[in-house]
This record gives structure tokens, C-alpha cells and sequence, in this order.
């Protein structure tokens, strides 16, 4: 599709921004294929942003583009689910499974790579409506995928990520259903059972030629922490790969923002402090930064519940106050940095 680059001032509400806007330092402002509203283009242009690419074609049609890229998206993420599922069980029996078909379904997770808002926006929407193992491997490959771009990877590094992802926790299959499924806190040999899991995914995936070493590394290490209170070896993070540090943090992303047998899940913002409270223990501090800086934009023009009862919409992201959005309610603008009583309960 077109682009064309604009003044800032020339722009209006309802086109679709065409490449990330960043700041002078390099903190990103709004993401690709962010819908401009007015609050965003009066931060532009408080930024000193002179000129934006946008999509060459009217709000009309921006606004199908949008809808129809998102109807896409979320076909091409319900098909990979069931590939997935066909992959994994196969993998589990036993049967050989030939690289060109991972390649397959991890290049079909590749493709939506610049449309980072879109995605995020489809994984808000279809995430919670089934909650396995299949789910969670194909929403792990797209947030490492995206991580991987944020950090400005090569593409092969980030197919090793994709790749990884969808395999991670294919060792579940060995572990009984009554542990998987359990409501409440494991016992301690359920626990040390399911501790198990990354060493029987690794020894299902080991031989499979043409998976790099990174990506079996990154399985075999994704509950593994920076400061050794990991498992199954308790390695630290010197001896963990790029790829090992970010599958271990996209997976702990996606479970605590989905809903578990055992607990509810928690909106992003909600994970955005969680998170902050424990990257210097848990996790490479670049990385989680990387992440949250980029993944909060693609929050702009979401519908949230806030806690006084009443429904509005996320307008902006500040950079330095990414738990702290913007909303609009009722044509009226809430900093919630500036309203300490008043939070995000859920996204609608």
C-alpha cells in the first residue's frame, strides 16, 4: 500500500499512521498503523514532529483497511492454532515432523511483522477465547516475533524465536492432566513434575534437523530466570542466548495476561507494573524495556473498564508512564498518572 509523508499539521483524524514515530531519543511515540485521533496529533506536534508517513488513502478507507487486515489476521491466527495442535500432538506420538512444515507456520507468524499494532490488537481480541497449550505457543511466537523487530534482530534470529515459541511447551503433553488442569496451588510433586516439562520438550524437539541450536536452547531454558530461580537447570542470564531470554519473558507476558484454571489473568497495564517490580531479579533489563516501550503504544484507540465504573478509550501512551494511559471518556481526557484513585480494571 502507498505511503506518503505529510506535515504534521496537515494531518487529520482518522488516517492511518504508516511508519513508527519515534522521538529525538529514540522513545517511540506511536506505532505503524495507529488511527490518529486529536489528542495524538496535538502530542506530535508538542513532540516537534514535523512530518509523519501516513497511508495514502482516505479515512473511509483506512478505516476498512484497518478492519479488513484484522479480519485476516485473526483467520491466519485461528488457522496456525490448529496447525499447531496437529504439529505438537504429532510431535508428542512420536512421529517425525519435517522442518519445511514448521517453516511453514512460522513464516505465515512472520508475515504480519510491520503491522505490530494490528497484531497486537488481534491477540487483545482472540487470546481469551481459548486458553491451551495451542493458543499459548502461537500468541508466545507473536509477541517474541515482535519483540525480536523492537530489538531490531535479524530476520533469521527472529524465525529462530518464531520457531522456538510454537515449540516451547510441547513437553506438556507428557504431563497428566490432572496436574495441567489442576484448580489451586500444585503439590510439590506435582510441581517438580511440571518442572520437567521444558526437559521433555527439549528431548522431543532435539533431533529435529534443521531447528537451530538457539531455538533448542530457548526451549529447553524458557523458565529459566536471570538470577538462577529458574527451572529445570537454574542457569543465571550469562548463560542464557538472546533467544533464551526472550522466549523465557514472552511466555511469562502471555501467561499472566491470560486467565488460568488456577487464577484470573490481569489487563496489560496491570502486567506493565508487575513486570517493572521484578526485571532487575527475573529478567535482561534491555529486553523488558524493549518490550513494554513498544508494546503499550500498540494499546492507543483500546476500550477499557476503569474502576469508577465507566468505559472510555486509550488516547495515548506516555512513554515515561506506560501504566499510566490516557483515556477518553466522554470527549473528556483523564490522565490517569494525575488520577492516583482511578485504574484499568479490564480491556473490553
Amino acid at each position: 500500500m502507498k505511503k506518503r509523508c505529510i506535515a504534521i499539521l496537515d494531518c487529520e483524524v482518522g488516517e492511518i499512521i504508516a511508519q513508527k514515530v519515534v522521538s529525538k531519543y529514540g522513545t517511540t511515540i506511536v506505532v505503524e498503523n495507529t488511527t490518529i485521533n486529536s489528542y495524538i496529533k496535538n502530542k506530535l506536534i508538542a513532540f516537534k514532529a514535523d512530518y509523519i508517513w501516513i497511508y495514502g488513502i482516505g479515512k473511509g478507507e483506512s478505516i476498512k483497511f484497518k478492519d479488513d487486515h484484522l479480519k485476516q489476521l485473526k483467520q491466519s491466527y485461528q488457522k496456525n492454532v490448529l496447525e499447531i495442535k496437529e504439529l505438537l500432538n504429532n510431535l508428542a506420538k512420536g512421529t517425525n515432523v519435517s522442518i519445511e512444515k514448521i517453516n511453514q507456520i512460522s513464516n505465515s507468524i512472520y508475515e504480519p511483522i510491520n503491522n505490530e499494532y494490528h497484531v497486537v490488537q488481534c491477540l487483545n481480541e482472540l487470546k481469551s477465547v481459548d486458553k491451551n497449550t495451542f493458543t499459548h505457543s502461537i500468541n508466545v511466537s507473536l509477541y517474541a516475533m515482535l519483540l525480536g523487530k523492537w530489538l531490531l534482530l535479524p530476520e533469521s534470529k527472529i524465525i529462530d524465536l518464531i520457531q522456538a515459541a510454537l515449540l516451547h511447551d510441547v513437553g506438556k503433553t507428557k504431563i497428566s492432566n490432572s496436574i495441567l488442569n489442576k484448580k489451586g496451588k500444585l503439590e510439590f510433586e506435582e510441581f517438580e513434575e511440571m518442572k520437567n516439562h521444558p526437559i521433555y520438550s527439549f528431548e522431543i524437539i532435539k533431533n529435529i534437523d534443521g531447528l537451530s541450536m538457539e531455538s533448542k536452547e530457548a526451549i529447553l531454558m524458557h523458565h529459566e530466570r536471570e538470577n538462577k530461580s529458574g527451572y529445570p537447570r537454574g542457569v543465571s542470564g550469562s548463560e542464557m542466548n538472546i533467544c533464551s531470554k526472550i522466549i523465557a519473558f514472552t511466555n511469562y507476558y502471555d501467561s499472566i495476561t491470560s486467565e488460568k484454571t488456577y487464577r484470573k489473568k490481569i489487563n496489560p497495564f496491570e502486567s506493565f507494573q508487575l513486570i517493572q517490580s521484578q526485571v532487575i531479579t527475573n529478567f535482561d533489563m534491555h529486553i523488558v524495556n524493549t518490550f513494554l516501550s513498544n508494546i503499550a503504544a500498540c494499546y492507543i484507540g483500546s476500550k477499557v473498564l476503569l474502576s469508577n465504573g465507566q468505559t472510555g478509550e486509550i488516547v495515548y501512551v506516555p512513554p515515561r508512564a506506560i501504566t499510566r494511559p490516557i483515556i477518553c471518556i466522554n470527549s473528556e481526557y483523564k490522565d490517569l498518572s494525575k488520577e492516583s484513585d482511578l485504574n484499568i480494571v479490564s480491556m473490553l
